[in-house]
């Protein structure tokens, strides 16, 4: 931390805002990269502190709203608006508009369940899961074309139903004397329709019944072997066997088995050349192709062909027994429906009904719809697991990496297959991890990095798999800013990777943390930041190469649909957005501008031409400039505020802490900045300007300076000294370096 006697660099922000606990902590290597207060500023990965950018108003919303993300690619991705019993859809400029207005369904969700919502993207489906509402599919169909699906645990297709002859059959009363009793047949030919009758001589002991119709499966032993002469060569047929069906459809899909069909033929190792059993079934709507199961002696029937017709021969095909017809059973039944839902290994997988709350389903691997019983169980069947902790609490959420990583109220766990092999139905097994708990419904994965929120709510913890302990373990990156969530816990997050790769969540209480945060470079940096009203969700999209943030924003009882406005670029400074709930005029210069209803009674700030211009309050939804503008953005302005760790210099009589010292100077380097004030604290009177107009020409906005700004401060003594950075104006500062220059000892 110390460049020399005297002189105190700090080269980055890194280490975030640190708690007050830790001023005295110059052992730390994160103090002489951390700051006392972050404020509206926040942290790059690369070191830099960047005023964060302005939130741009989208629309007015109905009420409190819940944000969803939806991202097919960089250029097809939305923000997801659930209300009350409805959702709309935001891209990155505003709402998706149908017939002149916002683009609105209904949802099956209330607000309340939204907030529990449970979610995983696979293509342009978003699977959700919520303990009082049946699974549902959201399906986007086209930009203003959105479909809420509930799941369906059933048969996809119907199951076959046989071609089957009708046999009528009469018998009369005992005949007396010479009479003859005869019996009456009937039989229709399935492939031609036509009847055949008659009647045939019976024994005349034959007592009447009633008449029967007999509906006989079209399925026959054909004696098929002939002997040297031509003629046929008898088959014992003493293996009774049965015989089920399924169609398949275009995507896949089976459905449950037909009714068995019986019959009899030879044994498996007495079948003679010729012979055959036939059966023929009728045509299912939708189905491309049937499977064919056998069983014998009444056991488990087993697959043995596959048909595209409606018919099948037999011809002594060994069925495969590892492969079996699927039952349908719901898994939910009366209503206990699930309420954490993700992807793994091609499986969809729900977890934590109210009646089963630390039980796991999987679908089929590659089908996520069929949740069906296989007996026996294949490789890729559904599966049923339970995890027996030592607390029963509910998954509140699963991830996938090289396993799949739950986590409960108590602890976290893995579900990995045994001794390495593939993940299967037959192999599954589920380990406990670690006993943190969790609090929050979603997770953030970043890189191989589990992010997620401890069971109190005020710890941020991450987890990652150690190859050497063959587990997954992890920290908590909360420790070092535990004040920024001593008073209030996470309600909400969002994961922003471009371009700063920021972690963004809502503490209950409307104030927005971030937190930079890169692995691989040891970066954990939190930062805070405030607005005009309370934040109540964040949401973060692609949007080309960077991520648009939209955020949910509560000012005196109005819901604001706003998003973060791109990152300031100094070859274009006119379009700087450094203002909430902003919005933004370009067109002809004008000296009125209208359309501020939202702001009424409001003092707004204002950034026109790239320059500032006097606050304004907000009167019938006008405000008159100062000048006449092409583009201005109006909105509300916020402080942004850094300020260094106490300054320390170590030296061979040890550290400077208890001793009292002076801030001479402070050196600041600066990037890309404008409207920036430093001094030794923010007390009224101690801070002072730092960037004057200088060279440029009258009537064109000041350029924004880079370059190193030395800055003379009020000489007093005191065992804290700090440098402290302010913008209070709608203008851009990055600051990527602070160098102090104190005086110890001083009376």
């Amino acid at each position: 931390m110390t460049a020399g006697p005297g002189v105190v660099l700090q080269g980055a922000f890194t280490s975030g805002e640190l708690a007050p606990s830790l001023a005295a902590r110059v052992d730390l290597d994160k103090y002489a990269k951390g700051c006392r207060t972050l404020k509206n500023f926040l942290v790059q990965a690369h070191g830099g502190a960047v005023k964060r950018p302005g939130f741009e108003l989208l629309d007015i919303l109905p009420g409190p709203a819940v944000l969803v993300p939806f991202a097919f690619n960089p250029e097809q991705a939305y923000c997801l608006v659930f209300g009350e019993g409805w959702m709309r859809v935001a891209a990155h400029d505003g709402f998706v508009q149908a017939d002149g207005a916002p683009y609105r369904i209904e949802s099956p969700y209330t607000l309340a369940q939204a907030r529990e919502l449970s979610y995983v993207q696979s293509a342009d489906v978003l699977f959700l899961a919520c303990r009082d509402v049946v699974p549902h599919k959201l399906q986007r169909r086209g930009h203003a074309d959105w479909r809420f699906e509930a799941m369906n645990f059933t048969a996809p297709v119907e199951a076959p139903l046989w071609y089957a002859r009708t046999v009528t059959k009469y018998t009369y009363a005992k005949a007396y004397g010479s009479g003859q009793a005869y019996t009456h047949y009937a039989y229709t030919d399935p492939d031609t329709g036509q009847t055949t009758s008659g009647y045939t001589p019976v024994n005349k002991d034959l007592y009447t019944r009633a008449a029967t119709d007999t509906w006989v499966p079209h399925i026959t032993f054909v004696n098929g072997a002939k002997n040297s002469d031509g003629s046929s060569a008898p088959a014992q047929t003493t293996t009774p066997c049965t015989y089920y069906v399924t169609a398949v459809n275009a995507d896949g899909k089976e459905s449950e088995v037909s009714e068995g069909a019986d019959i009899t033929g030879p044994a498996s190792n007495n079948w003679q050349g010729g012979d055959y059993i036939t059966l023929s079934w009728q045509a299912v709507a939708g189905a491309v192709e049937y499977r064919v199961y056998k069983a014998t002696f009444g056991g488990r029937p087993s697959f043995t062909a596959a048909a595209t017709g409606l018919t099948y021969n037999d011809n002594n095909v060994a069925p495969t027994i590892s492969e079996a017809p699927p039952k349908y059973e719901d898994p939910f039944p009366d209503g206990d429906y699930p309420g954490a839902v993700s992807v793994f290994e091609q499986r969809l997988v729900f977890a934590s009904s109210r009646n089963r709350p630390q039980t796991i389903w999987m679908s089929k691997s590659g089908d996520y719809d069929n949740f069906a019983k296989y007996d026996p169980l294949g490789a890729d069947s559904p599966l049923e697991l339970t995890v027996a902790g030592r607390e029963v609490s509910g998954v509140d959420w699963m991830a996938s990496l090289r396993s799949l990583v739950l986590g409960t109220a108590g602890m976290e766990w893995e579900v990995s297959a045994r001794g390495g092999e593939a993940f299967s139905a037959k192999n599954a097994r589920v380990t406990p991890q670690s006993y943190w708990g969790s609090s929050l419904k979603s997770v953030i994965t970043i890189g191989n990095v589990i992010l997620h929120v401890s069971s109190s709510g005020r710890q941020v913890r991450n987890l990652q798999y150690d190859f050497t302990s063959d587990s997954y373990g992890g920290t908590d990156l909360s420790i070092l800013a535990a004040h920024l969530l001593e008073d209030g816990g996470i309600t909400g997050w969002t994961y922003q990777k471009y371009p700063d790769s920021v972690v963004w969540a809502v503490r209950d209480d409307g104030v927005l943390l971030g937190l930079t945060f890169q692995n691989e470079h040891q970066v954990s940096a939190w930062h805070r930041h405030e607005t005009q009203g309370r934040f109540e969700a964040v949401c973060a999209v692609p949007h080309g190469r960077e991520h648009s943030l939209f955020a949910v924003v509560e000012r005196d009882g109005a819901y604001c649909l706003e998003r973060a406005a791109e990152r300031f670029r100094a070859s274009d400074p006119a379009r700087a957005v450094f203002l909430d709930c902003a919005t933004t005029y370009s067109g002809e210069p004008r000296l009125e501008l209208a359309g501020l209803e939202h702001l009424e009674g409001r003092e707004v700030g204002i950034y026109a031409d790239g320059a500032v211009q006097a606050p304004r309050t907000v009167r019938g939804g006008k405000i008159t400039l100062d000048y006449p503008a092409a583009r201005v953005t109006v909105g509300l302005p916020y402080t942004a505020d850094l300020e260094t760790m106490p300054l320390e210099v170590i030296g061979q009589g040890g550290a400077s802490v208890a001793l009292k010292k002076t801030v001479n100077a402070a050196d600041v380097l600066f990037r890309d900045s404008l409207g920036v004030k430093v001094g030794p604290s923010f007390a009224p009177g101690a801070l002072q300007e730092v960037f004057r107009r200088a060279s440029e020409p009258y009537g064109t906005p000041p350029a924004p300076y880079s370059g190193m700004k030395s800055v003379v401060l009020p000489a007093f003594a005191d065992n804290v000294a700090t440098v402290c950075i302010r913008s209070d104006t709608p203008t851009p500062v990055t600051v990527l370096a602070v160098v102090g220059r104190i005086q110890v000892n001083a009376g």
